[in-house]
Protein backbone atom coordinates (compact mmCIF):
# COMPACT_ATOMS: atom_id res chain seq x y z
CA UNK A 1 0.00 0.00 0.00
CA UNK A 2 3.00 2.06 0.17
CA UNK A 3 2.56 3.47 3.98
CA UNK A 4 6.08 3.61 5.82
CA UNK A 5 6.67 4.41 9.31
CA UNK A 6 7.88 6.99 11.10
CA UNK A 7 11.18 7.50 12.26
CA UNK A 8 9.39 8.14 16.13
CA UNK A 9 6.95 5.72 16.29
CA UNK A 10 6.91 2.25 14.47
CA UNK A 11 2.58 2.40 14.71
CA UNK A 12 2.62 5.68 12.84
CA UNK A 13 2.39 5.08 8.99
CA UNK A 14 2.64 7.96 6.88
CA UNK A 15 2.22 7.98 2.74
CA UNK A 16 2.61 10.90 0.51
CA UNK A 17 0.36 11.18 -2.47
CA UNK A 18 0.94 13.50 -5.41
CA UNK A 19 -0.56 16.60 -3.37
CA UNK A 20 -2.03 14.89 0.08
CA UNK A 21 -0.36 13.10 3.17
CA UNK A 22 -2.10 10.05 4.66
CA UNK A 23 -1.80 8.91 8.01
CA UNK A 24 -2.57 5.51 10.13
CA UNK A 25 -1.94 4.76 13.43
CA UNK A 26 -2.51 1.91 14.88
CA UNK A 27 -3.02 0.64 18.38
CA UNK A 28 -3.51 -3.06 18.72
CA UNK A 29 -6.94 -3.96 16.56
CA UNK A 30 -7.56 0.26 16.31
CA UNK A 31 -7.14 2.09 13.75
CA UNK A 32 -7.48 6.03 12.83
CA UNK A 33 -6.90 6.80 8.97
CA UNK A 34 -6.25 11.23 8.65
CA UNK A 35 -6.06 12.38 5.55
CA UNK A 36 -7.32 16.05 4.05
CA UNK A 37 -8.95 13.91 1.01
CA UNK A 38 -12.01 11.93 2.27
CA UNK A 39 -11.69 10.25 -1.26
CA UNK A 40 -8.18 9.18 -0.09
CA UNK A 41 -8.98 7.99 3.75
CA UNK A 42 -11.88 6.03 1.53
CA UNK A 43 -9.01 4.49 -1.29
CA UNK A 44 -6.93 3.75 2.43
CA UNK A 45 -10.04 1.66 4.00
CA UNK A 46 -11.02 0.11 0.76
CA UNK A 47 -7.25 -1.53 0.00
CA UNK A 48 -7.40 -2.47 4.00
CA UNK A 49 -10.95 -4.05 3.84
CA UNK A 50 -9.88 -6.49 1.47
CA UNK A 51 -7.19 -8.01 3.20
CA UNK A 52 -8.61 -7.60 6.75
CA UNK A 53 -11.99 -7.49 8.47
CA UNK A 54 -12.73 -3.95 9.30
CA UNK A 55 -15.83 -2.73 11.15
CA UNK A 56 -16.79 0.71 10.12
CA UNK A 57 -17.05 3.38 12.82
CA UNK A 58 -17.22 7.03 10.96
CA UNK A 59 -15.87 9.69 12.05
CA UNK A 60 -13.58 9.22 15.31
CA UNK A 61 -15.19 10.56 18.32
CA UNK A 62 -14.22 7.73 20.87
CA UNK A 63 -10.64 5.90 21.15
CA UNK A 64 -8.55 4.46 24.01
CA UNK A 65 -11.48 5.92 26.73
CA UNK A 66 -10.39 9.26 24.92
CA UNK A 67 -12.96 11.20 23.36
CA UNK A 68 -12.81 13.68 20.41
CA UNK A 69 -14.79 16.45 19.60
CA UNK A 70 -14.74 18.31 16.39
CA UNK A 71 -16.12 21.70 15.72
CA UNK A 72 -15.78 22.67 11.88
CA UNK A 73 -17.32 26.11 11.95
CA UNK A 74 -14.46 26.90 14.76
CA UNK A 75 -11.23 24.68 13.47
CA UNK A 76 -11.30 22.98 16.50
CA UNK A 77 -10.90 20.18 18.16
CA UNK A 78 -11.13 18.76 21.83
CA UNK A 79 -9.88 15.32 23.04
CA UNK A 80 -10.92 15.04 27.14
CA UNK A 81 -11.62 11.36 28.92
CA UNK A 82 -15.24 12.12 30.43
CA UNK A 83 -16.25 8.73 30.74
CA UNK A 84 -12.86 7.55 32.18
CA UNK A 85 -12.34 9.74 34.55
CA UNK A 86 -16.23 9.47 35.96
CA UNK A 87 -15.18 5.53 36.21
CA UNK A 88 -12.22 5.97 38.06
CA UNK A 89 -14.19 8.41 40.62
CA UNK A 90 -16.52 5.85 40.95
CA UNK A 91 -14.17 2.85 41.21
CA UNK A 92 -13.00 4.42 44.30
CA UNK A 93 -15.79 5.65 45.97
CA UNK A 94 -15.70 9.52 45.49
CA UNK A 95 -18.72 10.23 43.64
CA UNK A 96 -20.26 11.94 46.35
CA UNK A 97 -17.10 13.15 48.18
CA UNK A 98 -16.09 17.64 48.30
CA UNK A 99 -14.10 18.03 45.24
CA UNK A 100 -10.24 19.44 45.80
CA UNK A 101 -8.66 22.66 44.52
CA UNK A 102 -5.36 21.48 43.64
CA UNK A 103 -4.29 17.70 43.16
CA UNK A 104 -1.55 17.74 45.35
CA UNK A 105 -0.39 19.48 48.57
CA UNK A 106 2.36 21.77 48.20
CA UNK A 107 3.14 21.55 52.11
CA UNK A 108 3.01 17.79 52.02
CA UNK A 109 6.17 15.82 51.47
CA UNK A 110 5.75 12.26 50.58
CA UNK A 111 8.70 10.31 51.58
CA UNK A 112 9.30 6.82 52.37
CA UNK A 113 8.87 7.19 56.24
CA UNK A 114 5.61 7.45 55.62
CA UNK A 115 5.68 3.64 54.28
CA UNK A 116 4.18 1.06 56.82
CA UNK A 117 6.97 -0.62 59.14
CA UNK A 118 4.91 -3.09 60.88
CA UNK A 119 3.48 -6.29 59.34
CA UNK A 120 0.17 -5.43 60.45
CA UNK A 121 0.59 -2.06 59.42
CA UNK A 122 1.81 -3.65 55.71
CA UNK A 123 -0.83 -6.00 55.83
CA UNK A 124 -3.93 -3.70 56.23
CA UNK A 125 -2.44 -1.55 53.70
CA UNK A 126 -2.47 -4.32 51.14
CA UNK A 127 -6.28 -4.03 51.12
CA UNK A 128 -5.95 -1.20 49.18
CA UNK A 129 -5.83 -0.91 45.61
CA UNK A 130 -2.76 1.61 45.81
CA UNK A 131 -1.55 0.36 42.32
CA UNK A 132 -4.69 -0.03 40.42
CA UNK A 133 -5.41 3.68 41.83
CA UNK A 134 -2.18 5.12 40.31
CA UNK A 135 -2.58 3.33 37.48
CA UNK A 136 -5.61 4.04 36.53
CA UNK A 137 -4.44 8.22 37.16
CA UNK A 138 -1.92 7.82 35.54
CA UNK A 139 -3.87 6.67 32.35
CA UNK A 140 -5.53 10.17 32.83
CA UNK A 141 -2.06 12.20 33.27
CA UNK A 142 -0.63 10.23 29.95
CA UNK A 143 -3.93 11.30 28.01
CA UNK A 144 -5.54 14.71 28.70
CA UNK A 145 -4.78 15.53 32.29
CA UNK A 146 -1.11 17.48 32.14
CA UNK A 147 -2.06 18.89 35.54
CA UNK A 148 -1.97 16.40 37.60
CA UNK A 149 1.44 14.75 36.02
CA UNK A 150 3.40 15.89 39.05
CA UNK A 151 0.89 13.98 41.70
CA UNK A 152 1.31 11.52 39.52
CA UNK A 153 4.85 10.98 39.58
CA UNK A 154 5.68 11.87 43.21
CA UNK A 155 2.89 9.15 44.15
CA UNK A 156 4.39 6.14 41.83
CA UNK A 157 7.34 6.32 43.80
CA UNK A 158 5.37 4.01 46.87
CA UNK A 159 3.93 1.40 44.76
CA UNK A 160 5.88 -1.64 46.62
CA UNK A 161 5.22 -0.38 50.35
CA UNK A 162 2.57 2.61 50.22
CA UNK A 163 1.26 4.32 53.46
CA UNK A 164 -2.04 5.82 54.69
CA UNK A 165 -0.61 9.81 53.51
CA UNK A 166 0.16 7.90 50.53
CA UNK A 167 -3.69 6.36 50.00
CA UNK A 168 -4.61 9.14 50.89
CA UNK A 169 -2.92 11.81 48.41
CA UNK A 170 -4.03 9.45 46.04
CA UNK A 171 -7.52 10.12 46.59
CA UNK A 172 -7.56 13.48 47.04
CA UNK A 173 -6.15 13.17 42.95
CA UNK A 174 -9.09 11.46 42.75
CA UNK A 175 -11.31 14.18 44.54
CA UNK A 176 -9.73 16.77 42.47
CA UNK A 177 -10.73 14.89 39.45
CA UNK A 178 -14.12 15.47 40.31
CA UNK A 179 -13.61 19.54 39.63
CA UNK A 180 -12.17 18.96 36.72
CA UNK A 181 -13.76 15.74 35.00
CA UNK A 182 -15.60 18.12 31.95
CA UNK A 183 -12.57 19.65 31.13
CA UNK A 184 -10.26 18.59 27.97
CA UNK A 185 -7.37 20.02 25.97
CA UNK A 186 -8.77 21.97 22.85
CA UNK A 187 -6.32 22.36 19.76
CA UNK A 188 -7.08 25.91 18.07
CA UNK A 189 -6.92 25.33 14.21
CA UNK A 190 -6.81 28.77 14.13
CA UNK A 191 -3.59 29.22 15.92
CA UNK A 192 -0.21 28.71 14.75
CA UNK A 193 0.94 24.77 14.73
CA UNK A 194 4.73 25.57 15.14
CA UNK A 195 5.68 24.10 18.52
CA UNK A 196 7.10 26.05 21.66
CA UNK A 197 8.65 24.13 24.32
CA UNK A 198 8.94 25.06 27.96
CA UNK A 199 11.13 23.04 30.83
CA UNK A 200 11.37 23.98 34.47
CA UNK A 201 12.65 22.20 37.14
CA UNK A 202 12.73 22.28 41.14
CA UNK A 203 15.27 21.20 42.99
CA UNK A 204 16.08 18.35 45.41
CA UNK A 205 12.59 17.77 45.67
CA UNK A 206 12.65 14.49 46.73
CA UNK A 207 13.42 14.47 50.52
CA UNK A 208 14.39 10.68 50.23
CA UNK A 209 17.19 10.69 47.63
CA UNK A 210 17.31 14.90 46.98
CA UNK A 211 16.77 14.29 43.15
CA UNK A 212 14.93 16.83 41.46
CA UNK A 213 12.11 17.03 39.33
CA UNK A 214 11.90 17.66 35.22
CA UNK A 215 8.53 19.52 34.04
CA UNK A 216 8.81 20.34 30.23
CA UNK A 217 5.53 20.87 27.85
CA UNK A 218 5.21 21.50 24.20
CA UNK A 219 2.64 23.86 23.03
CA UNK A 220 0.52 23.76 19.51
CA UNK A 221 -2.05 25.21 17.86
CA UNK A 222 -3.15 26.93 21.28
CA UNK A 223 -2.75 23.72 23.54
CA UNK A 224 -0.35 21.33 24.91
CA UNK A 225 0.28 18.48 22.99
CA UNK A 226 3.45 17.20 24.87
CA UNK A 227 4.65 16.91 28.80
CA UNK A 228 6.41 15.17 31.26
CA UNK A 229 6.79 15.59 34.73
CA UNK A 230 9.64 12.89 35.92
CA UNK A 231 12.56 12.79 38.72
CA UNK A 232 16.09 13.56 37.18
CA UNK A 233 18.16 10.24 37.26
CA UNK A 234 21.11 12.27 38.59
CA UNK A 235 21.21 14.30 42.08
CA UNK A 236 21.56 17.82 40.44
CA UNK A 237 24.35 19.46 42.76
CA UNK A 238 22.69 23.03 42.15
CA UNK A 239 19.08 24.89 41.03
CA UNK A 240 20.98 25.81 37.79
CA UNK A 241 22.38 22.25 37.32
CA UNK A 242 18.85 20.84 38.09
CA UNK A 243 17.44 23.38 35.23
CA UNK A 244 19.87 22.42 32.30
CA UNK A 245 19.22 18.94 33.04
CA UNK A 246 15.48 19.57 32.91
CA UNK A 247 16.09 21.32 30.01
CA UNK A 248 18.30 18.39 28.01
CA UNK A 249 15.25 16.47 28.89
CA UNK A 250 12.77 18.97 26.96
CA UNK A 251 15.17 19.37 23.91
CA UNK A 252 15.29 14.90 23.55
CA UNK A 253 11.36 15.49 23.56
CA UNK A 254 11.03 18.82 20.58
CA UNK A 255 14.15 16.72 19.05
CA UNK A 256 11.70 13.63 19.00
CA UNK A 257 8.29 15.35 17.31
CA UNK A 258 10.83 16.68 14.41
CA UNK A 259 10.30 13.58 13.29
Amino acid sequence: MGFKPIKADSCVYTRDDTEQRCVVCLYVDDRLIASRDQDLIASVKAQIAEKFKIKELGQAGYILGIEIDYNMEDRTLEICQRAYTEAVIKKFGQEHANHSLIPLDTIVDLTKSDEPKTDDDKAEMKLKPYRSLIGSIMYLACGTSPDISVAVAKLSRFLENPGENHWNAGIKVVKYLLKTKNTGILYDGASSSERVAYSDADWAGNRDDRRSVSGMMVMMCGAPGVWRSTFQKAVALSSTEAEYMALSECVKEVVWMHY
